[in-house]
């Protein structure tokens, strides 16, 4: 059992590490491009011999971070208005004074 627990230790001591560094890898990525970016800009308003608050700048690609990909989140949402639970009145009083009431019932939503 000792054996297990120790396997259990040196091995999230291991994925912890492996997740540090790929958190840094990342921040330091997304560092240099900017670096680089900022630099690449720096170099094209001194080839035009413009200020750096010049409004005709030299324009320069930007370089882009391209996180890891998310999954998709499912739209399972009713936006299409086919269960609009506010009513005619309280978009016309909203309308005309600029304030307005309303009270939502859950029955009303999950129709």
């Amino acid at each position: 059992m000792q054996i297990l627990d120790n396997l259990i230790i040196v091995s999230l001591i291991i994925l912890a590490f492996i997740a540090g560094m790929k958190i840094d890898s990342r921040y330091h990525e997304k560092e240099n491009i900017s670096v680089k970016d900022a630099l690449e800009r720096q170099f094209l308003r001194l080839r035009a011999k413009a200020d750096a608050d010049d409004p005709c700048r030299p324009y320069g690609t930007p370089q882009v971070f391209h996180p890891l990909p998310r999954p998709a989140i499912p739209n399972t949402g009713d936006f299409d208005g086919d269960n609009f639970p506010i009513k005619q009145e309280f978009l016309d009083e909203l309308k005309t004074t600029g304030k307005a009431k309303t009270t939502l019932r859950k029955s009303d939503i999950s129709k």
